[in-house]
């Protein structure tokens, strides 16, 4: 095998300029699916990285939704968590929110807004401003850089701004990046959210703990059974057993197919570059019909000559695969440069690539090769 490997390199290797322009079809189009495999994995995983990941292991998680637009203000009760907490295998109940940001209303002069906030997170990257960990009741508030263009025509530093009646000191202003990121228009401490702002955050979402020999499915069951009859809010809402796991991973399966799609659809340019491999490779038989009489004379059979000329055709496919490779590193390094996430090359998406050039050598180099095997050795030597 590696005596007919070197030969194939030492055939491709005396067309040079004839081969590259072959190979050219394949190194575009194995470059294109790497690019866009590249995007699509990184646009993904960034956003699924936002998701974030959640431990469900030994938790059942019940969620209320609004049956009317008009009704989103409710959820669970503490008496609904009381009888959710006697749910047999049930070992306590947390109530918690889906939405952990408030809605206010933000005035500069003469100048309402209406705006989101949360509580100060750990880190803020700031775009103007020094960021520090508000304590206790500060009057402090990070905006966004949107939020400062509709409420300031000037610098926002240091400005006095109500939010729903209280002032607050502009301490700092970031920038969202919708791509990748979501952030509210604002940022408190955490005391002066929790006095102000917590409590128009309804608890539409029940964490129940349950014990390790408990079965899931029915604890979920039973618990929605429950709040149908007792809960507070049946009127207003229905129970559901919620998964985020489940729906990050629906999301990955459709960005999945949707990136797969268009990297097939790129991928179609290899189909006309092996027609190319197929064109070059019946030249190449032509040209070396005397060398397919001699060999057949020194008794190579149909069978080394077929695969003589087929390792050629994969060969010439492989190389081109490989320098496509290089070439949508390159590109993707490039692209990175602009944009908002980051572009991953999978080892998945660089051996697929070299699959699919070698099945377009196999596929392609399988008919001419098979001409050059059944080729007669008397008409052979008759040309001769």
């Amino acid at each position: 095998m590696t005596d007919k490997i070197l030969i194939a390199l030492k055939s491709i290797a005396k067309n040079k300029n004839r081969n590259f322009l072959t190979m050219l079809g394949i190194i575009i189009g194995i470059a294109s699916v790497i690019c866009i495999l590249a995007i699509g994995d990184g646009f993904t995983h960034t956003v699924t990285k936002g998701m974030g990941s959640h431990n469900v292991k030994n938790k059942v998680i019940l969620q209320w939704e609004p049956t009317s637009d008009y009704n989103t203000d409710g959820g669970f009760t503490q008496n609904d968590a009381s009888a959710l907490s006697k749910v047999p295998g049930v070992d306590h109940v947390k109530l918690t929110s889906s939405v952990v940001e408030a809605g206010a209303k933000a005035q500069y002069k003469t100048k309402n807004v209406s705006m989101s906030l949360n509580k100060q997170p750990k880190h803020l990257k700031l775009i103007k401003g020094t960021y520090f960990t508000m304590t206790g009741a500060s009057n402090g508030v990070y905006i966004s850089e949107d939020l400062a263009h509709k409420l300031f025509k000037e610098n926002a530093i240091n400005r006095l701004i109500s939010i729903d009646g209280t002032v607050f000191v502009v301490q700092g202003i970031y920038r969202v990046n919708d791509m990748t990121e979501y952030r509210p228009d604002a940022y408190v401490s955490k005391t002066i959210f929790k006095e102000l702002f917590a409590n128009q955050i309804s608890k539409d979402r029940a964490k129940l703990y349950i014990s390790s020999d408990a079965n899931k499915k029915q604890v979920g069951k039973t618990a929605v059974k429950r709040m149908k009859k007792m809960g507070e809010q049946k009127n207003t809402g229905r129970y559901v057993v919620s998964n985020p796991d489940q729906i990050s991973k629906q999301f990955t399966k459709i960005m999945n197919d949707i990136t797969y799609f268009i990297a097939f659809i790129a991928g179609i340019s290899l189909l006309i570059a092996g027609i190319g491999v197929m064109n070059v490779m019946y030249i190449t038989v032509s040209e070396r019909r005397k060398e397919i009489g001699i060999r057949r004379a020194f008794g190579a059979t149909s069978s080394d000559i077929r695969n003589q000329f087929l390792i050629e055709s994969v060969v010439l496919c492989v190389i081109g695969g490989i320098i496509g490779i290089i070439f949508g590193y390159l590109f993707v390094s490039i692209i990175n440069a602009f944009l908002p996430f980051k572009a991953v090359i999978t080892p998945y998406a660089i051996i697929l690539s070299l699959s699919v050039s070698t099945a377009v050598g196999l596929i392609f180099g399988f008919i001419p090769s098979n001409k050059a095997a059944k080729s007669e050795l008397v008409g052979l030597l008759k040309e001769e």
